[in-house]
């Protein structure tokens, strides 16, 4: 088992570089060939990735996100579905040349460091409910993602239209509503996720960490579903659309990476499960 999942550990940022260089292609030069087969050979890497998780699942013999690194793969995994789930149903694949690399990046660096030897005794990442609150989390996270992007685009497109440049940002990506489209859901999806994963984590936490709410992490993850919450109401009950959701929901995940990377760094908490 070790040897297969070293041998996963190589070919993943190598199936995942090699999609990326599709998805650029598709975008720079709309390679009819390769915009067919993208898409194909990127839901082949994610069952090859789920492969892996699974493999790291059984090593470990629990949820293999303990650390850094294995949070990563398996955030890298979500948002590949996440991207492709958007993909398919937009009906476009110009905008995997951003999302694509970003999965390449992160899996890269999760296969370069990630420890097989580590050894944590914590009857708590054996547990379903468990199970059940990272993948929500994970999922959500990556909703936040791919609908920061989707933003980044519109702004993009959204500039190059009031500059009257009808360039290759404007030949292949979507409309505007579109790209507006695609921001808002993958933002209801992340909130959604998001809410699942508070939810079973507090219904964990009760008999496991009676004080879980003074966790900085968990702090910071409400104050996360508050802000989205806050720009989902505001596109329903106050128009909210174009720039403004754009701009809100890249701020949004600036946040989100700061609760899942940084607070580990500088303040103690329970989700850091190698101390």
């Amino acid at each position: 088992m070790h040897l297969a999942i070293r041998l996963l550990a190589t070919l993943l940022p190598i199936a995942y570089g090699l999609v990326s260089l599709a998805y650029l292609l598709v975008f720079f030069r709309d390679d009819p060939v390769k915009r067919r087969l993208a898409p194909r050979a990127l839901a082949g890497t994610i069952i090859l990735h789920a492969g892996f998780i699974g493999l790291l699942t059984l090593h470990f013999q629990r949820v293999p996100i303990a650390t850094s690194f294995e949070s990563l793969t398996a955030l890298s995994l979500a948002l590949a579905v996440v991207y492709l789930v958007q993909e398919k149903r937009s009906g476009t694949p110009y905008t995997g040349f951003l999302f694509v690399p970003l999965v390449f990046l992160c899996q890269t660096l999760a296969c370069a460091f990630i420890d097989l030897d580590v050894v944590i005794e914590r009857q708590l990442l054996q547990s379903p409910v468990f199970g059940l609150h990272v993948a929500t989390a994970l999922l959500g996270y990556s909703g936040f993602a791919v609908s920061a992007i989707y933003g980044l685009l519109y702004i993009m497109l959204y500039r190059e239209l009031r500059k009257h440049r009808f360039g290759i940002i404007y030949e292949r990506l979507p409309s505007l509503d579109t790209l507006a489209g695609m921001n808002w859901r993958a933002a209801m999806f992340g909130l959604g996720m998001l809410t699942l994963a508070i939810c079973a984590g507090s219904l964990m936490s009760l008999d496991v960490y009676p004080h879980f709410w003074q966790d900085p992490k968990v702090w910071l993850s409400l104050i996360t579903w508050f802000v989205y919450a806050v720009c989902m109401y505001s596109h329903i009950a106050g128009g909210w659309q174009g720039t403004k959701m754009a701009y809100f929901t890249i701020a949004g995940f600036v946040l989100v990476v700061f609760s899942m990377l940084a607070v580990n760094r500088l303040f103690r908490s329970f989700h850091d499960f190698t101390l």
